[in-house]
């Protein structure tokens, strides 16, 4: 017996999906904090900084302050992620997606690779082509 797959009812559920995703990583918030809770990082679900908030205990880290506030957007970067992951999952999860996902990466990734095989040729086989291509044009004629 074969099995029947309602296309349309598959995409339906799948968009469905992706729109409860889709609002729930809007809503997505990565908090960071370092210096003991002297800085504070907010990210979106991007990793895009948000807000930075130093309290006044922060000017007391003088020359370290820059990297000590980099590590609370890092911090914030990686809870935004985790709270993504696990947005994420209905969509991941499903077996249509992640086998089309796979297809896609695929794709991309033979992409690429034929981008890096072609390319530009060096001067010493420019030299060779031209080469080859007049002798056998002065072999074979010039004339076709």
């Amino acid at each position: 017996m074969s099995e029947h797959v309602d296309v349309d009812a598959a995409v339906a559920e799948i968009k469905a999906k992706s729109d409860q995703v889709r609002t729930a990583l809007a809503g997505i918030c990565g908090l960071g904090t370092a210096g003991n809770g002297a800085i504070t990082a907010t990210v979106d679900s991007a990793g895009h900084l948000r807000d930075l908030k130093l309290t006044p205990d922060a000017l007391r880290f003088g020359g370290r302050l820059a990297s000590l506030i980099i590590q609370a957007t890092a911090l914030a970067e990686k809870d935004a992620a985790t709270k993504a992951e696990v947005v994420m999952r209905p969509l991941t999860s499903d077996r249509r997606v992640a086998d089309g996902m796979r297809t896609v990466r695929a794709t991309l990734q033979q992409g690429q690779q034929q981008r890096r095989s072609q390319q530009p040729m060096t001067d010493q086989e420019i030299q060779a082509a031209d080469d080859a291509y007049f002798e056998q044009r002065n072999r074979d004629g010039w004339t076709s």
